[in-house]
């Protein structure tokens, strides 16, 4: 790629398909990216091997997605997980908590600047499938489709006051982990309605976590979905929370389906380029069936509507940075 920019790529792209760090790092080089987001797919000893071999080419891995590294048994495979932050079981919410903790000091041992944060769920039923079925074709906002959309935020209401209560213990107990290192823990917008936080309580989230260093994460295919879906207006989330954005996953989105490569739908990059500030952390994070040849045009549109650009001694610092990180001495860990 002969433009620069300062985009990563999440692992979650490739991370499935490559057994070896130096395999995966070379398919990112090959796209133009010098940087890199570690996904929830990465064992302890995967990813220190991972910061191995990014550290030693100069790669920087600027965010971990949580868990990272995933929760394993006493076996090093994938343990039970879910996204249970804001689960009012306290075992369950406790692991949680834990695994996420680790993440963090993963985060501070490989010099990543964020980590994003699934705060959990409500009790709500899932109503995904079905606003799928009823957005098909032209039934968007027919009498069927709203009736489901005001069904949804009743069953909400009706559970979320003790889920976003635990939410809000797990996140200031990893605020407080957090402190004293550079990491910032982002609270991602989720994609489902019933998911914690709504766009009224990432507010309260974040006023909950005053003095700590957390802040919110964007991703702009669940704000796309959820106005899709007919929930709210996507920018409403940057108008409100983008002076204490960390991090923004960028990638484009169709109807209900996102995680699609800039250009292959509909979503408005240059609204989300007036929220890009120079130190936002900016991933893409595309789904494993993205065909490389579709990720280096949509990297260079989006430079063409300045996003991902910045002044030149921004960049040079980046680099600066990443050099400075080669040529240290690595020391393997296990996380």
């Amino acid at each position: 790629m002969s433009v620069e920019h300062r985009f990563g790529l999440s692992t979650c792209w490739n991370g499935g398909r490559h057994s070896r760090p130096s395999d995966l790092l070379d398919e990112h080089e090959r796209l133009g990216f010098r940087r890199l987001e570690a996904y929830s797919l990465h064992t302890p000893a995967q990813l220190a091997e991972l910061g191995v071999a990014a550290r030693e080419r100069g790669f920087e891995i600027t965010s971990l997605h949580a868990p990272c590294p995933i929760a394993v048994d006493e076996r090093g495979t994938r343990a039970r997980w879910g996204d249970w932050l804001a689960s009012t079981n306290q075992t369950d919410r406790q692991h949680a908590v834990d695994t996420v903790k680790k993440t963090v000091d993963a985060a501070n041992e490989l010099g990543a600047r964020g980590i994003v944060i699934h705060l959990g769920t409500t009790a709500a039923p899932s109503r995904h499938h079905a606003l799928v079925n009823a957005t098909s074709g032209d039934s968007r906002n027919s009498p069927a489709h709203l009736q489901l959309v005001e069904q949804s935020i009743r069953e909400r209401a009706a559970s979320a006051a003790a889920h976003l209560e635990a939410a809000l213990l797990s996140i200031r107990a990893l605020g407080e982990h957090a402190v004293g290192t550079p990491v910032k823990l982002g609270v991602e917008a989720r994609d489902q309605y019933q998911e914690i936080p709504s766009l009224d309580e990432m507010g309260t989230v974040l006023d909950a976590c005053a003095g700590l260093p957390v802040g919110y994460w964007h991703d702009a295919g669940h704000g796309a979905k959820l106005e899709y879906f007919g929930f709210l207006e996507h920018e409403e989330y940057l108008r409100r929370y983008g002076d204490r954005m960390i991090g923004m996953h960028v990638h484009d989105t169709q109807g209900a389906r996102d995680h699609r490569a800039p250009g292959q739908g509909g979503t408005d990059f240059a609204m989300l380029a007036k929220y890009v500030r120079p130190d936002t952390i900016l991933t893409l994070e595309l789904h494993a069936d993205v065909l490389a040849e579709h990720i280096v045009p949509g990297v260079e549109w989006l430079v063409s509507l300045g996003m991902g650009t910045g002044p030149a001694d921004e960049l040079e610092a980046d680099e600066q940075t990443s050099s400075k990180q080669a040529s240290e001495p690595v020391q393997p860990r296990l996380f």
